[in-house]
This record gives C-alpha cells, sequence and structure tokens, in this order.
C-alpha cells in the first residue's frame, strides 16, 4: 500500500494464463456434467497451457506475494496451494468466470469455490489427493494460517475466497468496490495548512502518516508485520479531530499517487442488543476492509470502547465480553483505524496499549483562534472595514468547530441583508453558538462583541 516500497514491480498479464487454465478447466466441468463432446484439439490446448502455468510459476509469477508472506511460507505453498488461491481469486480477477464456476454449484449462492467444486475443477480422485485438499485449507496450513484465503460454510459447500490481502498483493485492486457493512464514505479532504493546531500536534498526525507511508519499506527490511496502526484523537468537541482524520487521507493519496477512502463506522449499524450481533457486525466490517487503502474513522469511540466494569449479571458479562472482542479484533486489523472521543477518561484503560498514538488536542488559544476566523470567514465574502479578527478571537472562547458554524452564520446573515460581513453579524452569530449550551449566558462572555447585541 506504499508507493514508495521498493519491492520489484510485478507485470500481472503474465498471471493471465493461470485464468486460462481455470477457464479450460471449467469448461471441461460443463462438458463432462452435460454430456457435450469437446474439440479435439482441447486436451491438447490443456496441456500446453498447464505446462505454460507451471513455468510461469517457477519464474515467479505469484511474486507478488512476497508483500504478504515471508520467504520460509513461500517455500511451504505447494502447487495445490496456488491451484486453490487462482480458483480462490479468478471470480475477482475474471468476474465472467466466478459466474461460470456459481452456475456449477447452484445450491451456493456464490461465485466462490466449494469444496466440491474445487475437488471436481482439480480433478482429485483418488481419497489421498481429496485429502490433501483439506489439510491444504485447514487452519494451520499457509494460505489460511497467512490470512490469504478464508473458509467459511459447512461441509461439502464450505467456500473458499481470497481476502482482500491478496487481491491487493496480487491483482494490485481491492474487488468489493461498495463502501463496507456499517461505514458511510467520507469525501471531505484537506491538507495540512488547513490545521491550526500546535506544532507538536502537527508532527504526531505527520508520524501518524507516515507510519502507513513506511510500512511496506519496514516490512521489506524484516519489520514484523504489525496490525493498524491504531490512533486516538481526544479532545473537546470541535478541536478538529473528525477533519485531521480527512487530513490523513489526502496526504496519503498525495504522497502514493494512489486514492485512500476515508469511512466512518455508523454506529446505528453496527450496535445490536442482541447477543453476538455487535461483534459479528464488526468482523463483516473489518473483513471488508482488510487490505484496502481505507482508513476506518470511529467517532464518539468511548460509546463502542467503554471501560469493562464489575459483573453483576448476564447482562454485564456479555457486555465486558464485547469490548474485549473489539479490543482484540481491531488489534488484528489490517489497516489503519483513528477513533475519536471527546471523554479520554472513559476509554478502557486496557485499549490504551494497543493504540500506537494516542493524541490531544487542545482547545484554540487566542493566536489559533484568530488563525481559525481568518481561514473560516469566506475569504470573497465583502467585510466591513470594522471586522477585526483579532477582536474576534479575543472575544469568546470557542473551539474550531463553533467557529465555522459562526462564521457561516454570520456569513448568512450578511448576506441575507446584503451588507458586508460586520461585528453585529459576528455577534449574533457567537451568541446564537453558545446558546446552544442550553444555559444562560451573559454578556461578559463574549467581550466586545456584547455591544452588538441588540437587547
Amino acid at each position: 500500500m506504499n508507493s514508495k516500497s521498493h519491492a520489484p514491480e510485478i507485470d500481472r498479464r503474465h498471471l493471465d494464463m493461470e485464468w486460462s487454465r481455470v477457464r479450460i478447466m471449467i469448461s471441461l466441468a460443463e462438458a463432462l456434467r452435460t454430456g457435450s463432446t469437446l474439440d479435439d484439439s482441447f486436451s491438447e490446448n490443456f496441456s500446453a497451457t498447464s505446462e505454460l502455468v507451471a513455468k510461469n510459476r517457477e519464474r515467479g509469477v505469484w511474486g507478488g506475494l512476497a508483500s504478504v508472506l515471508d520467504s520460509a511460507c513461500i517455500e511451504n505453498l505447494l502447487q495445490i496451494d496456488l491451484d486453490i488461491l487462482a480458483l480462490a481469486l479468478v471470480p475477482d480477477a475474471q468476474p465472467a468466470l466466478g459466474v461460470r464456476i456459481q452456475s456449477l454449484q447452484p445450491q451456493v449462492n456464490t461465485p466462490y469455490p466449494s469444496l466440491g467444486t474445487l475437488q471436481e475443477l482439480l480433478m482429485l480422485d483418488d481419497g489421498n489427493e481429496v485429502s490433501t485438499l483439506y489439510d491444504r485449507l485447514k487452519a494451520t496450513a499457509p494460505l489460511v494460517a497467512s490470512g490469504l484465503i478464508r473458509v467459511s460454510g459447512n461441509g461439502p459447500y464450505q467456500v473458499v475466497r481470497a481476502t482482500s490481502l491478496v487481491q491487493m498483493a496480487v491483482l494490485g485492486r481491492v474487488t468489493e468496490l461498495a463502501p463496507p457493512p456499517g461505514a458511510n464514505l467520507e469525501l471531505r479532504r484537506g491538507c495540512w495548512d488547513d490545521l491550526v493546531l500546535p506544532a507538536t500536534i502537527l508532527r504526531a498526525l505527520e508520524d501518524f502518516t507516515a507510519w502507513l507511508q513506511w510500512r511496506d519499506q519496514i516490512l521489506a527490511w524484516g519489520g514484523r508485520p504489525a496490525g493498524g496502526p491504531l490512533a486516538l484523537f481526544s479532545g473537546t468537541s470541535g478541536t478538529g479531530k473528525s477533519f485531521a482524520a480527512t487530513v490523513i487521507a489526502g496526504e496519503l493519496t498525495k504522497a502514493g499517487g494512489e486514492p485512500w477512502a476515508l469511512y466512518t463506522l455508523d454506529l446505528g449499524r453496527i450496535m445490536s442488543k442482541y447477543v453476538g450481533e455487535t461483534e459479528e457486525n464488526l468482523n463483516r466490517l473489518l473483513d471488508a476492509l482488510d487490505g484496502r487503502r481505507a482508513i476506518l474513522q470511529i467517532d464518539e469511540a468511548d460509546g463502542l470502547l467503554g471501560k469493562r466494569g464489575e459483573v453483576s449479571d448476564a447482562r454485564d458479562r456479555y457486555a465486558n465480553l464485547e469490548v474485549s472482542h473489539m479490543l482484540s479484533r481491531f488489534e488484528r486489523h489490517v489497516g489503519p483505524v483513528i477513533l475519536t472521543t471527546n471523554l479520554r477518561s472513559n476509554i478502557d484503560p486496557a485499549f490504551l496499549r494497543r493504540f500506537q498514538m494516542v493524541i490531544d488536542f487542545p482547545s484554540p488559544d487566542a493566536p489559533a483562534r484568530e488563525a481559525l476566523w481568518s481561514r473560516l470567514i469566506p475569504p470573497l465574502a465583502p467585510r466591513d472595514d470594522s471586522l477585526d479578527v483579532e477582536m474576534l478571537a479575543a472575544a469568546a472562547r470557542l473551539s474550531g468547530g463553533a467557529i465555522q458554524n459562526a462564521a457561516h452564520y454570520a456569513t448568512v446573515l450578511a448576506a441575507k441583508a446584503d451588507q458586508p460581513i460586520a461585528p453585529c453579524h459576528v455577534a449574533r452569530a457567537v451568541w446564537a453558538e453558545l446558546g446552544k449550551e442550553n444555559r444562560q449566558i451573559r454578556r461578559t462572555e463574549i467581550g466586545a462583541l456584547a455591544q452588538y447585541i441588540k437587547e
């Protein structure tokens, strides 16, 4: 996922021969089932294609696996492993062949091959060959243990599917185009100059971005594969935590030349009152995101990862199990996750040591508020000569998000009155922003702007 990695470029056209061989295998299975007669040249064509596949494998056509497997694991792969991997990948590499595989297994509603279809396509006849198929798909087998393929289902209808991790490594793309279940695509993007934060916080955000930019290079140096990275952004509301995630996604896209997606977790589609459903929903979401160039952002994370408490009944026990499951599942996820919270103290302490970075976003001081007012009042909007952003910054201690709301509201008021933006418009907008706190507001809280508030 890093353009700065020095791994050799793989010409993925060389894999076309693998897909051609699968096409021939499917044609043979279709003919045997329907009793159709194959062309006289079929056998010769199959043999010639199989020979080319064998030669390509010797030349390293599956070299893309080196980005996700160490050399020792690659050496342990058998020819049947590569056959299984080709069949598991072909619906993603050549979707039309996936449709044909599904037609061979109408009882399985998926284009990915079941165990029965694998046996048929690989022409495994005797008991030893079938046993080998099962051996190469058990939990400790290289393809499964390395997270390249996933087996699901029951009995002969168990389905073998390539994960997004191997899709990216071998095909150079992830084939799931829709947003993952339980997440929404965030389209906003920003850059470093858009953030008004202390230099130490900006450096920490740049370091988190570098963690992703240089991950492949560190693996090439022999570094140990790691999940995540996980980051916790904490701070009061409106300090820029969520916006910082959009900046990181934008900077990764610019640095790597490949687009990074930013998804925000939809808690309403993940959390469930039924036992086990929350964990199942979270697993489905993270499985879909594994290996993608994508960041998962979870706002109000204290609601999801709250502190575990004393167990007094079954409900407490299941709630604690939920939190524990999320703890381990985020740790295993192959991809960045950013969690934001207004109340860091509400996060279970067991989570904190698993975060690669914990960044506290401070409330803006007077110089930061001045910079925010300058940037957030539309630059082309007419301004009254009496509008002084230094005075606005000193008048009320607003967060960045509150300043954004007030600046927009003041612009609306000025446009409605067909006037330049003046202190009277800003004063009314700031007063409305403070009024959201559902308390009595004193005029002294808005400093010099108080003179512009009408009784």
